[in-house]
């Protein structure tokens, strides 16, 4: 599971305030910190209290979002909220995680907050410059009204459920509105593979290949899709 992480806003609209407030209300791995309406003030704040994400407008009087951004040596997580297109490609410089339009849905800040974690390293930690390695070693779910994160190695295999998956650990099992060609473009593929249209598999959990059919660790029988069936066979060996 991943640790609870704090989060400012700063934005000069009480409207915008109140929508990111509303939005995270029932998220409850986020924690607001503290919610400021000019970037000098945050600025300041975070110069002596660090947090892990900042919801960040771009158009604000005095020091705009980029302008703050520029300020800030080491700055947390960043998704940007603005009603303007025009400065996304220039946020992108700053290494921003998300560029949000107003006004956005709840579908779309979730995808938000989803990358937002994905850049967290497993400490909770974000991921640093001095990190290369680019094998993913979680994946993050919309589980209910909460976001969870779960290990790749806890993982034993995926199944699909139409626009839902189940994911199978052997503790829990988590259904998340998310299709099994979504989350398999979240995984690493070193690690998992797909055996049939709507399963995917821990390769390191597979206990037994027989005929058409694997057995995975804690006893799950998978059918093997004859597409998929060389390739797993060229893995295992």
């Amino acid at each position: 599971m991943i640790k609870n992480l704090s989060c400012i806003i700063v934005d000069d609209e009480e409207g915008a305030h109140l929508i990111i407030r509303h939005y995270l209300q029932n998220l409850k791995h986020i924690n607001i910190s503290g919610s400021f309406y000019n970037a000098l003030e945050a600025l300041e704040y975070l110069h002596r209290q660090p947090v892990d994400l900042m919801f960040l407008d771009i158009n604000m009087p005095g020091l705009n979002g980029l302008q703050m951004l520029k300020a800030l040596s080491s700055p947390p997580l960043v998704i940007l909220t603005t009603a303007y297109k025009k400065h996304a490609l220039e946020s992108y410089e700053y290494r921003v995680v998300d560029y949000l339009v107003k006004p956005f849905e709840f579908q779309r800040f979730i995808q938000a907050l989803d990358n937002a974690f994905s850049r967290l390293a497993p400490t909770g930690h974000p991921v640093t410059a001095n990190n290369n390695s680019d094998t993913p070693s979680s994946v993050v779910l919309k589980v209910d009204s909460s976001l969870i994160r779960v290990y790749s190695d806890e993982i034993i295999y995926i199944q699909s459920y139409g626009n839902y998956i189940k994911l199978y650990t052997d503790r829990e099992t988590y259904l998340s509105p998310i299709t099994t060609t979504e989350i398999e473009q979240k995984l690493d593929h070193h690690t998992f593979q797909r055996v049939h249209k709507s399963f995917i598999v821990s390769v390191s959990k597979i206990r037994k290949l027989t005929g058409g059919q694997l057995q995975m660790e804690g006893g799950a029988i998978i059918p093997i899709g004859n597409t998929y069936r060389r390739e797993l066979m060229e893995r295992m060996k």
